[in-house]
């Protein structure tokens, strides 16, 4: 963890500086105190000796003060840093990763994991401001009186080794309570996604006690962690409280005797005095770091999870798409493909091809694995065996970035972000300008309802699309597809939130890009089936058939599907 501060030395080195300088001042006042005692004591006091203490004491809270502030900045800089990196890893993850694990737990990890990590710069500095004060002191007070010193380094050894199991639990509990903290920001992200849910059959109170479970576990764990810090805390208070006691009753009992000055008694416990805060300080930056260790040990976890493997960048730069002329291969071929979601296996041994500038229908009952084929060609998954080929190239050779951006995906549940209508539609082509908005959406026939919005293109449109209506969210995500500069558009039931006039005026639209680029189109209705170029049949995991509707008709497989899974409107 320590390894975090690397890449911060200057700042570090700075702070070392100023925080070093502090130390002296301290180390330097007990003496001048001293020095101004004795000087009374003997009726000759010192204006000028008192005045530079004072200028010593001004200085030294300075410099504390801008070390500490140098520190702060630099465990903000690490918070930065952790997040920024967290979130380039996260959204590079495949995407098996993310289905398996929970929104609000990574939500969790990016804030309030990373966010522990702000203090540790400044723990790091106190724990070096501690100890260069409690080594200074003692090597002054050396010099004074050695017994005194010996019996000071005893209790603080005891005191120290009372206190560093505590360290550990504080660890261990920390990381509970991150852990804790990660299931309850993922239930209740939970329970804010289905809140209309929820109402609607009266299971607020169910939820929020299922949530508060989780909230208990993280308040036990920090109670864990505030008991554990305040023993450790408690324990050197003792060692430093004994220290200065052993002090008193020893070094007055010698001043008594005249074997000792009173300037001198008086620079052991100033010493003494000045040395509670640093020491005490130091130890609990001990327990601050134990607590963001457990949040970074949580955190890393995360990082640890290996990114989607991408084959090297092309030297051009990306593929260049043959001229059309010269098209005479496939463009998309599924060869012997197998693939499994664990021991559950979806796809048996398909085989298919996506010729160019071609609408074909993925038909199939439901659990069938259409949405799985989509998936592999966005290389979303790879197959377990058999080869995806895109105009004749393996895909996994093939960049990420420059596969996908070759690809156009309407999901079957149309997400819209969070943003404007603007927004949501330049994550296809940030470089679109407003006559590419409109003519999408116009394909998509949403432009109307669009335009009759207030703020147009840059009306809000809520979390998660609030805002618009299931068939809006739909036509807008299948406007985003339209805009993406795609020669294949994957389409998982793109229809199936709308009217028939809707769907007629979509299906239209989409038969008129017959030509430009290739559709493959999930379908649940006859009227996208009847249009395509191409019908594939999938069933139990195999291409059962493959055709046009006229075609396919003689064919029980397809007959059945019409019957039983294909709506008539």
């Amino acid at each position: 963890m320590l390894s975090l501060i690397r890449a911060h030395w200057v700042s570090m080195a700075v702070s070392t500086v100023l925080l070093g300088g502090a130390t002296v001042l301290i180390l330097l006042q007990p003496l001048l105190a001293g020095r101004l005692v004795d000087r009374a004591a003997a009726g000759s006091p010192d204006i000028a000796l008192a005045a530079l203490l004072v200028a010593m004491l001004v200085g030294q809270l300075l410099l504390e003060a801008l070390g500490h502030f140098q520190l702060d900045r630099t465990g903000e800089k690490i918070v930065l840093r952790m997040r920024t990196d967290f979130t380039n890893h996260v959204v590079r993850l495949p995407i098996g990763l993310l289905d398996r694990g929970r929104t609000g737990d990574l939500l969790a990890r990016g804030t309030s994991d990373a966010g522990l990590l702000r203090d540790m710069p400044r723990a790091v500095g106190d724990i070096a401001f501690g100890t260069l004060t409690l080594l200074g002191a003692g090597v002054v007070m050396l010099t004074i009186d050695a017994a005194t010193v010996g019996v000071v380094v005893v209790v603080m050894i005891v005191a120290f080794a009372a206190g560093n199991p505590f360290l550990s639990r504080i660890q261990h509990a920390s990381l509970n309570r991150q852990v804790a903290l990660g299931d309850y920001t993922a239930g209740l992200d939970r329970a804010l996604s289905a809140a209309r849910t929820i109402k609607l059959f009266g299971a607020e109170s169910r939820e929020a006690k299922s949530i508060g479970i989780d909230a208990h576990a993280a308040y036990e764990s920090g109670v864990r962690i505030a008991s554990s810090t305040a023993i450790n805390v408690l324990l050197i208070r003792l060692g430093v409280t004994g220290s200065f006691l052993a002090i008193m009753i020893i070094d007055g009992r010698r001043v008594a005797a005249g074997g000792l000055s009173v300037g001198q008694f008086v620079s052991l416990l100033a010493f003494a005095v000045y040395a509670i805060f640093p020491i005490t300080a130091a130890f609990t930056a001990l327990a601050a770091l134990r607590t963001a260790a457990g949040g970074y040990e949580h955190l890393t976890t995360t990082l640890r999870d290996l990114p989607e493997i991408d084959p090297p960048s092309r030297s051009t730069g990306g593929a260049v798409d043959s001229p059309r002329g010269q098209r005479t291969g496939p463009l998309v071929e599924f060869d012997r493909v197998v693939f499994s979601y664990g021991a559950v296996r979806v796809l048996s041994d398909v085989s298919f091809t996506l010729g160019h500038d071609q609408i074909t229908a993925l038909i199939g009952p439901s659990g069938a694995g259409k949405s799985t084929i989509l998936s592999l060609l966005c290389r979303f998954h790879d197959p377990d065996g058999g080869t995806v080929r895109w105009e004749g190239e393996d895909f996994r050779s093939i960049p990420l970035a420059e596969l996908r951006g070759k690809l156009g995906l309407l999901e079957q549940d149309a997400p819209v972000l969070h943003g404007t209508i603007r927004d949501n539609l330049l994550i296809a082509d940030p470089n679109a300008d407003d006559d590419d908005l409109w003519r999408v959406l116009k394909q998509a026939n949403v432009a109307d309802e669009i335009a009759g919005l207030p703020g147009l293109l840059d009306t809000p449109v809520l979390e998660r699309g609030r805002s618009l209506s299931g068939g809006q969210r739909q036509r807008l995500a299948l406007a985003r597809a339209f805009l993406s500069r795609s020669q294949l558009i994957l389409m998982d039931e793109p229809t199936a939130h709308l009217d028939r006039a809707n769907e007629y005026d979509v299906m239209t639209n989409l038969l008129l890009a017959r030509g430009t680029r290739s559709v493959l189109v999930v379908a649940h209705r006859l009227s996208t089936v009847t249009n395509a170029d191409q019908i594939l049949v999938l069933d139990d995991g195999r291409i059962q058939a493959t055709g046009k509707h006229a075609e396919l008709l003689r064919m029980p497989v397809y007959r059945e599907l019409i019957e039983h899974e294909l709506e008539e409107q």
